[in-house]
């Protein structure tokens, strides 16, 4: 798919006694779902692999749920996760989808460049014969210093609002069609559900294979034809609360489309701010 971002479990067997490689679970699942993520890394994960909690690396003083948190903020959270600058970083997540490529944005976004995703999650690695643990995890402090804050990679409130009136950008929505078209409710307490004016139904899910791997460049092109929809068009990724849409960033990302910006308040903020609601 993408040799510079995605890695197979067999090739990551190969490397992981390797002291600068750092393996990452950020498995994160939606509020109703009834599954912790914590709870679930504790019971299986890849021996040597830290925790990720996607709903913790976020800003404190934000309301919403797991905004990106300010540049030193993030730097101490993953030098607590024993991180390292020179660390080449490999995220895994054992979601229904794909919860890795929020962890892989934040370090994009942060200015990491040696960071993979492990192709097909847990399950894949188990498939590939690899050991699960349950170990307790020792870290050691990493001297971890975020480079930089990309901060043309995400789209607020006020952006949003002119981005639904001008219609010069395409606003793609990772969340499910029914949910998308108000039919289905919405995972968080008291949201109503619909969707943006102006935008389009992109489920992160029809991006993703029964594997769990991200579709081919091929795959990804074709469901983007089908909606309308040109790589090369400016396009805003915007979900449920800034993670499924990480999933049509980094799709985009492998067609070459770099910088493709995620709206990090997404329909939790967007519906929760009395902004206009559409159904249907």
């Amino acid at each position: 798919m993408n040799d510079d971002l995605f890695i197979e479990p067999k090739i990551l067997m190969t490397k992981i006694d390797k002291l600068s490689f750092k393996i990452l679970d950020a498995t994160f699942y939606l509020p109703d779902s009834g599954l912790n993520a914590e709870e679930e890394y504790k019971k299986k994960h890849i021996p040597g692999a830290v925790f990720f909690d996607i709903n913790k690396v976020a800003d404190p003083n934000n309301s919403l749920p797991h905004m990106i948190p300010q540049k030193d903020l993030f730097s101490k959270m993953m030098q607590n996760l024993g991180l390292n600058n020179e660390d080449e970083i490999v995220i895994y997540d054992n979601s229904p989808f794909l919860s890795s490529a929020r962890a892989w944005f934040l370090f994009r976004y942060f200015g990491h460049d040696k960071v993979f995703i492990m192709q097909g999650g847990l399950e894949n690695w188990k498939n590939c014969g690899g050991n699960i643990s349950q170990e307790n995890v020792v870290i050691k402090k990493g001297n971890y210093t975020a480079k930089d804050e990309k901060k043309d990679l995400v789209v607020n409130l006020d952006q949003m609002i002119i981005a639904t009136q001008n219609k010069e950008k395409i606003i793609l929505d990772a969340r499910s069609k029914q949910r998308f078209l108000g039919e289905a409710k919405e995972p968080r307490p008291n949201l109503p559900s619909g969707h943006i004016p102006n935008s389009k139904s992109l489920p992160s899910s029809v991006l993703i294979n029964k594997n769990g791997y991200l579709k081919s460049k091929e795959d990804i092109n074709k469901i983007l034809d089908d909606i309308n929809v040109n790589p090369n068009d400016k396009i805003i990724a915007t979900c449920g609360s800034g993670v499924s849409a990480c999933v049509i960033s980094i799709a985009l990302y492998c067609l070459g489309k770099k910088n493709v910006p995620i709206y990090d308040g997404s329909w939790t903020e967007w519906a929760s701010s009395g902004q206009e609601v559409i159904k249907g």
